[in-house]
């Protein structure tokens, strides 16, 4: 009887070894899924402030803080957004946009080429996934032909294969009403 009884208890671990395996791997599949849950609620929040922000009332006051909300705002537009939150993004982004670059950028034309560069970045998966504003000892205010200039600069982490690093600096211009608008920008190398 002795030997039966050891056949028994013998499967009876296996079976319970096996429980427990099923179940880990159970909690840590559904760990996983509310962690991924939670960043696409936190990136949606964050496009849903954005585009709740006023920018008539909440303009950013210095070169440094239009180019960090630039930058904000094309990380989140190439960071997997439904079309409509594109959309809406894409429209307030212009807002600050110096006249010079809406004029040589109309809107429709401006959506066209952005839906374009999105659809070309999702084919590569590839994602902006961090900015942060960088290089103030290299920001510069000046004025030249009556008109105040600005420059700031944005790094971008865009993950696609690996993660790389990109750094745009931006040119900005005072408009009339004293706020601080883009009129273009560069990617520069990190030499």
């Amino acid at each position: 009887m002795k030997k039966a009884k050891r056949p028994a208890s013998t499967l009876f671990t296996l079976i319970s070894v096996a429980a427990v395996i099923i179940v880990m791997i159970f909690v840590t599949r559904s760990q996983q899924s509310n962690k991924e849950k939670e960043k696409s609620l936190e990136k949606l929040s964050e496009v849903d402030k954005m585009l709740e922000m006023n920018l008539d009332e909440e303009y950013p006051q210095t070169p440094r803080e239009v180019a960090e909300l630039h930058g904000n705002m094309t990380r989140l537009l190439y960071s997997g957004l439904k079309d409509e939150e594109i959309a809406g993004l894409a429209i307030m982004i212009r807002d600050l946009y110096d006249e010079e670059l809406i004029e040589i950028n109309p809107e429709e034309q401006y959506l066209k080429d952005l839906y374009s560069d999105i659809a070309l970045w999702q084919q590569l998966d590839r994602r902006i996934e961090y900015s942060i504003i960088v290089n103030d000892n290299q920001e510069e205010i000046y004025s030249q032909d009556g008109r105040d200039y600005a420059t700031a600069f944005v790094s971008f982490t865009i993950t696609e294969k690996g993660k790389t690093s990109r750094r745009r600096h931006y040119l900005m211009r005072k408009d009339k009403e004293g706020r601080w608008k883009i009129l273009g920008w560069e990617e520069i190398s990190k030499d």
